[in-house]
């Protein structure tokens, strides 16, 4: 099995083959999001690029909520925002939901043509080493970065999940990337609140008042939820 990492979904043109494994990472705040929608019960997450877009689904699933945000704030019209405690049992237990984000739900886009798409946070990063690993084949860690910039939060949240694939067996041979990664894990994974409010976005979500959210998305293996995006609609993983 071969493992790398992207630091940026631009990256994927420089490919020559097509990994049929993919984990897609937005520590803040998309992925933790949802992770967390899954976590407390929700039934499917349909990722979109654009506003326009989320409405216009929602059109075709009237009782879907809509979720999302633009520099961090939640949009006016929409059910949610991107904050991951926004996401109770009580508003999402079974139902179905539309999200669009700055960054996450691009990058979602961008990877998942041929690809069974993981999504990844610290919040399961455990797991999904366990089901990169339980696959066996090439896989690839996708970091949406902001705005077509370098995000460490994500390189150190990918380097988290090679860690758990580098213990695993001898069997996983890792890219430059991957070694890159992991490298930055080992710097940073004494103190995950801390490295989350002293990157760029995490600062600006910090401004905006959102700073709670950056606690949730630090959090360490706190789940073992695998959601799994197949032809555009994300769900739990069977196994």
């Amino acid at each position: 099995m071969h493992l790398d990492v992207l630091f940026l979904p631009l990256e994927l043109d420089a490919r020559a083959r097509p990994q049929r494994a993919a984990v897609v990472i937005d520590v803040i705040r998309a992925t933790t999001t949802i992770v967390t929608a899954f976590r407390q019960g929700a039934r499917s997450v349909s990722p979109v690029a654009g506003v326009d877009e989320a409405r216009r689904a929602r059109e075709c699933v009237p009782r879907a909520l809509l979720a999302g945000e633009r520099g961090g704030r939640c949009l006016p019209g929409f059910d949610l925002g991107n904050s991951p405690r926004e996401f109770t049992p009580e508003a999402v237990r079974g139902r179905d939901i539309i999200l669009t984000t700055s960054n996450g739900t691009k990058t979602l886009r961008a990877v998942q043509e041929g690809r069974s798409v993981a999504i990844g946070a610290l919040l399961n990063r455990a797991a999904i080493g366990r089901w990169l690993l339980a696959r066996a084949e090439d896989a690839l860690i996708v970091c949406s970065g902001y705005e077509g910039v370098f995000s460490l939060e994500d390189a150190v949240c990918a380097g988290a999940v090679v860690d758990v694939l580098a213990r695993g067996g001898p069997a996983v041979t890792l890219g430059d990337g991957a070694r890159a990664s992991r490298v930055l894990w080992a710097h940073h994974a004494h103190d995950l609140p801390g490295l989350l409010r002293g990157t760029g976005w995490g600062r600006h979500i910090v401004e905006i008042g959102l700073g709670a959210d950056l606690d949730v998305c630090a959090q360490l293996d706190t789940t073992d939820v695998v959601p799994v995006m197949t032809s555009g609609r994300i769900a739990l993983s069977s196994g």
